[in-house]
């Protein structure tokens, strides 16, 4: 029998000490550098994280944009999060093991977990990435005991397919279309287009192209 996946968590009580907020966090400076701490990191089995609400599992929600279209796709079947499944997600990421850890080296940090979930799921290489809000939503029990942090990556094609069957047709759409329809989003996406304007002058002030809506 193959053992639990353990993922990268911290205890809730670092956020509260931080400054707890509700919602969509744009103080990435303040959040992020401890958060991604390796010294606060704490490994859990998925299915404990899941239920324990001490702590906050650490997951990378990236936004992958070509010229002035944004990724979505549906949660599909396969994916490991029952309580998301068949919602739009413009999110691309997810959990970061335990095994990630073990398998690169003692130095393996956030970013690189982040980097190698992304690839997982869609057929990327090179990328213009930065990091540009938090996520933190106590409202529903999923969002309890999870917190993102949110990345734009501008990349140079559209040529990306889903490798997991947890991502259903995934495609470019119009920024602008993504909005309008935001109701049928997962809630971490919804706070993301809420405030898409924002998120890409903060991406284009980091070095990532302008983006515009169209």
């Amino acid at each position: 029998m193959a053992a639990e996946e353990r993922v990268l968590c911290f205890e809730r009580k670092l956020l509260e000490d931080l400054g707890m907020f509700q919602g969509l966090s744009l103080e990435v400076a303040k959040y992020l550098p401890v958060v991604t701490s390796s010294s606060h990191f704490v490994y859990l089995n998925r299915s404990e994280a899941e239920k324990d609400r001490r702590y906050k599992q650490l997951i990378p929600y990236v936004l992958l944009i070509h010229n002035d279209r944004l990724l979505r796709y549906r949660r599909g079947r396969g994916g490991e999060e029952t309580r998301l499944r068949g919602l739009y997600s413009i999110g691309i990421g997810g959990h970061i093991s335990e095994e990630d850890h073990v398998l690169f080296s003692k130095d393996f940090g956030y970013k690189e977990g982040m980097l190698r979930e992304v690839r997982e799921e869609v057929a990327i290489e090179q990328v213009k990435e930065a990091t540009v809000a938090m996520i933190n939503d106590d409202s529903t029990e999923v969002g309890y005991v999870h917190f993102g942090v949110v990345h734009i990556m501008q990349v140079a094609s559209e040529a990306v397919a889903g490798r997991r069957n947890g991502i259903v047709s995934p495609e470019f759409i119009p920024i602008a279309e993504a909005l309008r329809e935001a109701s049928s989003y997962e809630s971490w996406s919804r706070l993301c287009l809420e405030n898409m304007e924002i998120l890409l002058s903060k991406a284009a002030a980091a070095g990532i192209p302008d983006t515009q809506f169209v």
